[in-house]
Formats: C-alpha cells, structure tokens, sequence
C-alpha cells in the first residue's frame, strides 16, 4: 500500500515504441499488467510441472509401496527365523531382497538367518560376508561370522571376528568375554593376560574369577620362563601372583621352595606359615619338611618340635595334627603320635588317619585284629579332598593352570572327587549362546 500510495502521488506514463506501433500506459496500470502476467506465467509453470512431474511421482509411489511391502516381509520373515520356519523366513528373504533393492543391511541379514536354518551354513557364511560392506550393519555380519567360526571349530577365525567386534564395540561385556576366552582356548596366554585385566576394568567378570585366571595365567607364564632359563623373569613373575593371592598354596609352596633353594629360609617360612594359617593343606607339608631342621644328639625331639609349631598356628587342623604324629612316628615317639592322631581323628576322620593308626598299633602293641580293624575303617572311610578337574572328574598329583590332556584352563580345583561326565563344556559355550 505504501508503495501503491508513493505512485499515485507521481502520476506519469510509459511508451514503448516498436516498429510502427506506439503503445501508452498511465504507470499504475502498466505495473499491474506487469504483475498479472508474472502471475499467470507462474500459475503456467507450475501446471506444466505438474503434468511433467506425474511419471515421477508414480514412480516415488511405487518404491513407497514396495518399500513398505519390503519391510512388511522383513519384519514377518524375522518372526518365521524365530519360529524355526526355514522354508517361510527363505520366501519372505527373497521377497524383502526384491522390494528393498540397494538396501545391503537386513536383507541380507534375514538370508543369512534363512540359509542357516536351511543347514547351508556356505551359503549363510556368504551373506555374512556380505554384510561386512555395509557400514551400518557390518556388526551383524561379525557376529554371524564368529559364531560360524566356532560352530565349525576355527577358534583362530573365530578370535579375528571377535577381535573386530570389540574394535566396534569396545566396552561390551559379551565381546570381551568372548575375545578372552578364544584367546585362552588358543592359548595366547599374555594376550588372555592383558584382555583380563581389561575385563577387570569393565567389571567384567566376579573379582574372585578374574583373581584365580590371573595366577594361573601368570602360573603359566612361570613355568615358561623356568623352561627358558629366565631365572630373573620367573622369580619376578611368581612373586606377582603371590601378590595376587598370599595364600593360594600352589604359588605359595612354589615360592618358598624357590626362597628356599636361594637360601631365604625366613622368607619361605613366613610365606608357609601365612597360607598354613589360612588353609592348612598336604601340599605345604613339603615345603614345611624340606625346611625342617635335624634331630641332634642332644635333642631328638627338634623336628617333632618343628611339626608343633604347625599345630600351635591352625589346633583345628586335621592335617596339622597328622603332620606332628607323622614326625613323631619317625623318632619313634609312639606315645605322642597315638595323642595327635587321636585329636585328628575328632576333628576330621580319613583314611590316611586310620592307617597311621593301624601303623601305631602294629608298632605298639602288634594286635593283628586291631591293625585289621583300622584298615577295614581305612577302606570304608569317606574319601579326602584331592586336586580334580570339575570339567572331568580326573584326579591330579598336583594343581596345573591346564589340565592334561584335555586342556582345560584353570579347571584344577581343591575338593572332593566327584564322577562327571566326559568333558563336553568348552569355551566357547557362553559365547555361543550370546551369539545365537
């Protein structure tokens, strides 16, 4: 209005000339045929657009409609994976694969669930595969891969595809988990090593779990530098897992016997002591022995005296009580050994207790049918705790960080024999089930 009052005060005109002809327009009226034919030049425009654009837009409504039908069959070809209907999951992946051409994501990820419900595992590997080009769903394609990997027993290839999911996903707890494990079943041991303590970081795993794989990790690392001459790098690495756990009796036995052999005789008996205390175990009688002192002329009860302090540190203990009757058995101190066997025998029967007895009374009063009847209590007696693998059953002389020859990892525990069935648990089974 402003600009239509500005030209009503400046009334004037406009000629064009051209040719012969000589047109004249007062300014208002020139202006507003100016306006109208730009308006209905737009209003031209926009109608041949119109009608140009309609194969456009047919085809827009077409990949709409094929796109939504794509979808529609994504979404019920995943419900038939999940019903374990192979046959209905394989049409309805072509179907989707067809309507949602270009799209390299879940398409494919519904063939590859499809062939592998078929058995065509090839043909599931190959989809997999595929999937790794696209950036947004190369994921899926990993973990199709791993768990192929490990249905087929290639824990190396499985270990690369686990490797590259944690690339993706760093802080995952599954995939963590799943790393250390093939790296324990491949027995990468300082990688298992280093993905522990990164699991120790995440709160991957219970503290307790994560402590006992560190030592036997560690363990292993020991006995390899033993084997390697590595005196140095042994001690080093022995004195980390005693450090781990003060009182897990094979490190603790082990470290003494070395503290022992470099003439620390204090140190190996400060480090019996501590774990006698906290479990008074056979394996430590060893080292205890090794560090006995000798009877002298002038005193035959020294080593019985040696023994006692094992009895002073842990009263309650069974193996304590037989270890001082044990010493004095050897001296020939019958008396005293009759005492300790009796206070074993109320703490905690056995077998070894019973034939100590029957060895006592052979030696004392040599009544065959007493002997008799502690060996028979010998055989009927419950059995002790033994070094055994909880995956099968097998006993062992000693703890190892991998039972033979099988190969489990760690699986050497302190109890009591049981009959389990062959090894059939491996590894990788936590992994398989977050993976399926």
């Amino acid at each position: 209005m402003a600009a239509a009052i500005w030209l009503s005060q400046r009334p004037g005109f406009v000629v064009v000339e051209w040719m012969d002809y000589r047109l004249s327009a007062q300014i208002g009226i020139f202006l507003l045929l100016i306006a109208a034919l730009v308006v209905v030049a737009l209003v031209v425009s926009k109608m041949i657009g119109a009608v140009l654009s309609i194969p456009k837009r047919l085809v827009g409504l077409h990949e709409d409609n094929a796109r939504r039908r794509g979808y529609r069959a994504l979404t019920r070809g995943f419900v038939a994976v999940a019903a374990g209907d192979a046959k209905l999951a394989t049409k309805l992946a072509r179907q989707s694969r067809h309507l949602l051409q270009g799209d390299n994501g879940l398409p494919v990820l519904l063939e590859a669930q499809a062939a592998r419900l078929r058995g065509e595992e090839g043909a599931a590997r190959h989809s997999f595969e595929e999937l790794l080009k696209d950036k947004d769903a190369s994921f899926f394609g990993i973990r199709g891969l791993l768990k192929s990997s490990l249905d087929g027993g290639d824990y190396r290839r499985a270990l690369e595809y686990a490797r590259q999911a944690l690339a993706v996903y760093p802080r995952q707890g599954w995939i963590l988990k799943s790393v250390y494990e093939l790296e324990v079943k491949c027995q990468l041991w300082d990688d298992a090593h280093r993905t522990l303590l990164r699991m120790r970081k995440y709160k991957t795993l219970p503290e307790g779990r994560i402590k006992r794989d560190e030592i036997a990790l560690l363990m292993i690392q020991v006995r390899t530098a033993e084997s390697e001459g590595r005196a140095a790098d042994m001690m080093r690495l022995l004195e980390k897992a005693y450090r781990v756990d003060p009182v897990f009796v094979p490190v603790a036995s082990l470290l003494a016997q070395k503290y022992h052999a470099k003439g620390k005789d204090r140190k190996a008996v400060s480090i019996l002591e501590k774990a006698w205390k906290a479990q008074p175990h056979p394996d430590l009688l060893v080292q205890w022995d090794a560090l006995a002192p000798e009877n002298k002329p002038s005193d035959m009860m020294r080593r019985l005296r040696w023994y006692e302090k094992l009895v002073a540190l842990k009263p309650d203990s069974a193996e304590g009580q037989m270890a001082a009757a044990k010493a004095a058995i050897k001296n020939g101190l019958w008396g005293e050994a009759k005492a300790y066997l009796v206070i074993a025998q109320q703490i905690e029967p056995s077998a070894r207790l019973y034939k100590l007895r029957a060895q006592v009374e052979q030696q004392t009063t040599h009544d065959a049918a007493a002997v008799q009847e502690w060996l028979e209590k010998a055989a009927d007696a419950p059995p002790s705790k033994v070094w055994t693998c909880r995956e099968t059953g097998a006993v062992y002389d000693q703890w190892a960080p991998v039972a033979a020859p099988h190969g489990a990892f760690n699986s050497i525990v302190w109890g009591y024999p049981v009959a389990v069935g062959a090894a059939g648990v491996s590894v990788n089974d936590p992994l398989l089930i977050e993976a399926a």
